[in-house]
């Protein structure tokens, strides 16, 4: 078991950054003050590798215009997230079988407790269990977000959108983009996820109603 303090520019930006790099499948993650620059900087190496990355928030946070724009900005990573009413403490979990969690004390002289790290599949399959019974009772960021959904389109968004439109396949829209393929699919799962989209045809038929072509 090892502990990370969460203090600017320590071992928590280290922790986040050696998971950002080795998780293969999956990413969850619960974080009840709201994300910073490591978390963006992290979200977007995991989505950019093609692996599923998921969050929640504080409902709260959306009052906060910067805690706000950060949810944003974790969102155009390519993450989907939900915001809740009220989470019970920070948790991480990746892959199914490590998992990132708050200590139950306060190291003296910081703000907030150390990340506690533990590895094990018993053990992160029923933290995983727990994270997914709060994931079912969470708001997508979409219905939260004020203004038209096209506004909070990010630029790989917009390129996948575009040649989606023209027709072009998953393999082919990463060949053009110099991406994988599951790299494409993530954006579109996280583009579903914020559209509050059952399928790409949905989705399509949401962006369709408020997209100008010309602005992809």
């Amino acid at each position: 078991m090892e502990q990370y303090p969460r203090a600017a520019g320590d071992a928590y930006g280290s922790l986040l950054g050696e998971m950002a790099g080795s998780v293969v499948e999956s990413a969850d993650g619960m974080l009840v003050g709201g994300p910073g620059q490591a978390e963006v900087e992290a979200a977007a190496v995991m989505s950019g590798r093609g692996v599923r990355v998921r969050a929640m928030y504080p409902r709260a946070l959306l009052a906060v215009p910067e805690k706000a724009s950060w949810l944003r900005q974790v969102s155009d990573a390519g993450v989907s997230v939900r915001v809740l009413d009220h989470l019970p403490h920070d948790l991480m979990v990746f892959d199914r079988h490590t998992v990132c969690l708050a200590a139950r004390t306060v190291v003296s002289g910081a703000k907030e407790p150390p990340l506690v790290r533990v590895s094990g599949e018993l053990l992160a399959s029923s933290f995983a269990a727990i994270y997914e019974s709060y994931w079912r009772r969470g708001t997508p960021l979409s219905r939260m977000s004020p203004g038209p959904h096209h506004a909070q389109l990010g630029e790989r968004e917009r390129a996948v959108i575009r040649l989606m439109a023209n027709g072009y396949s998953d393999d082919r829209i990463a060949r053009k983009l110099g991406i994988t393929t599951p790299d494409v699919v993530s954006v579109m799962a996280a583009l579903m996820e914020r559209l509050d989209a059952g399928s790409r045809f949905e989705a399509g038929y949401k962006l369709a109603r408020e997209v100008d072509p010309r602005d992809l």
